[in-house]
């Protein structure tokens, strides 16, 4: 059995190990790429008003919480609970409540006289665990957008660029699929169910690149059978490749993520090479294997055959790959075909 882990207050020197848990939890909606120097921001914008702390074990962060301290007309001021987060390796081994006691200790050392928390109204997991560890229903949170300010700006630069289905006949599945854009560059989100290892699976995955195309960050979920794994990826500067927080010396080098189990990820290359008709590249890219969710380094090579034709190799396979304007497959001899594409202004 793993031994219990410690909590204690963020520090500047954890700006490193946090920054596949905050592109984990916060994602889109951090307001620029999550990298050491943006943590390290944020971390210095919390003095004053929020405390970050973590729980970590033999020097490892698992899991993150921030609490607010709010002055309030009663006598006592009470304490929010603003953010909790575990990384997904590490989920029901007691990570978060800890950082949950963690987090009461503290509020009742600095005079609150309650906690209190907000979780969205579909996230039935974290509801579920926060009434196993006291929590009661006391309210209902609403909000309104204020439409002005840089942070409402960050949220909202995202454009669509082309949602897509595809089918595979062998083994079945279906993916619904977006690819929108911003100022930082490109994302690509998609929605898998099919069969893996022979029992039904449903994985869940984005991916950020720069505007160039290349990978910055990808985080990957998968529900098979009941049970649920994780795997967070970021690319740091110098082309090294962290899953959770570690570094992977074997995938240095690698130019591009490839998900085993979907079609958007040939685009990354693709649109990155942007290779004439005729032209040809190796390149290697980070496979994800499912369903374990491993990775390993897989070499490729990419040749233009057509305008929008790309003939595809790895080892001993081979295959003409098909793509639209956007790069985008339309089919994937021997395994995904397009079903159905949508522009946004499509009605």
């Amino acid at each position: 059995m793993s031994k219990p882990p410690t909590c204690r207050e963020v520090t500047p020197a954890d700006s490193t190990k946090l920054v596949p848990l905050f592109e984990g939890f916060y994602g889109q909606w951090f307001g620029e790429p999550v990298t050491a120097q943006a943590v390290q921001r944020r971390i210095q914008q919390a003095r004053g008003t929020e405390t970050l702390v973590v729980a970590e074990r033999d020097g490892d962060i698992l899991g993150f919480a921030s609490l607010r301290l709010v002055p309030s007309l009663d006598s006592a001021p009470y304490a929010e609970l603003s953010d909790l987060f575990v990384a997904g390796p590490y989920r029901r081994q007691g990570v978060g409540r800890r950082l949950l006691e963690f987090i009461e200790h503290l509020s009742r050392e600095r005079g609150a006289d309650r906690l209190v928390l907000t979780t969205g109204l579909k996230n039935v997991d974290a509801q579920w665990f926060y009434r196993a560890v006291g929590f009661e229903d006391h309210a209902l949170a609403m909000r309104k957008s204020l439409g002005n300010g840089r942070a409402s700006k960050s949220r909202e630069i995202r454009t669509a660029r082309r949602a897509v289905l595809w089918r595979r006949h062998e083994p079945m599945g279906t993916e619904s699929f977006l690819l929108s854009s911003d100022e930082g560059g490109w994302h690509l989100e998609g929605q898998v169910v099919g069969i893996l290892d022979h029992k039904p699976a449903h994985v869940r995955y984005r991916i950020a690149c720069d505007p160039a195309w290349r990978t910055l960050a990808a985080e990957i979920s998968l529900d098979r059978v009941g049970a649920q794994r994780e795997l967070h990826v970021t690319v740091r500067d110098g082309g090294s490749w962290w899953l959770e927080g570690q570094e992977d010396p074997r995938l240095r080098g690698c130019t591009d993520i490839d998900l085993e189990v979907s079609p958007s990820t040939n685009t990354i290359p693709i649109r990155r090479l942007n290779l004439t008709v005729g032209g040809e590249a190796d390149v290697t890219a980070a496979w994800v294997r499912f369903p374990g969710l491993t990775v390993e380094p897989l070499h490729q090579r990419y040749t233009r055959t057509a305008a929008n034709r790309y003939r595809y190799a790895s080892g001993n396979f081979a295959t003409d790959i098909d793509v639209d304007e956007l790069g985008l497959v339309t089919r994937y001899e021997g395994g995904w075909s397009q079903e159905a594409a949508a522009q946004p202004d499509a009605p």
